[in-house]
């Protein structure tokens, strides 16, 4: 029941992403509000990661099991972008990219300012850096749990 919680958990930034970009068209959000969201999304995220100490075994099943989502995500953006050579626009097929604007914001800093050696800024390798961002901020979380009880 536990895993099946965390499991759960791990869908949020589908929902999450939505309602942003509901927001976002509605009320017209943008700039210092989405910075606000991508902050305290990465730290929810943090805050997940530190509780799935409690709900499973392993770090590898708590990485497994809280980025799940986020793993089957990339893999439908990267098969969009390999086999389809561009992202679907409709709703099912946008919905790899709405698991990742809570914490595109964030990401997008990442990039301007440490990764300003590297040329690319396609918005695939903005999903890669969101990617493995989101594994290092659950990770962060996963092991600062780990070191308190250890």
């Amino acid at each position: 029941m536990k895993r099946l919680k965390l499991l759960f958990f791990s869908l949020s930034p589908f929902v999450i992403g939505y309602l942003l970009n509901y927001a976002m068209i509605k009320y017209d959000w943008y700039g210092t509000i989405i910075s606000i969201i991508g902050i305290l999304f990465c730290t929810y995220w943090f805050f997940l990661g530190y509780k799935s100490y409690d709900y499973v075994k392993t770090t590898r099943e708590s990485i497994l099991l809280g980025n799940c989502f986020a793993i089957i995500s990339m893999i439908l953006i990267i098969f969009q972008v390999v086999f389809m050579g561009q992202f679907m626009l409709n709703v099912v097929g946008s919905a790899p990219q709405m698991f990742y604007l809570p914490i595109i914001r964030v990401s997008s800093w990442l990039e301007e300012n440490l990764l300003f050696f590297i040329s690319i800024h396609d918005m695939v390798f903005t999903f890669i850096v969101s990617f493995v961002l989101m594994i290092g901020i659950y990770y962060t979380g996963y092991s600062m749990r780990l070191k308190k009880k250890g």
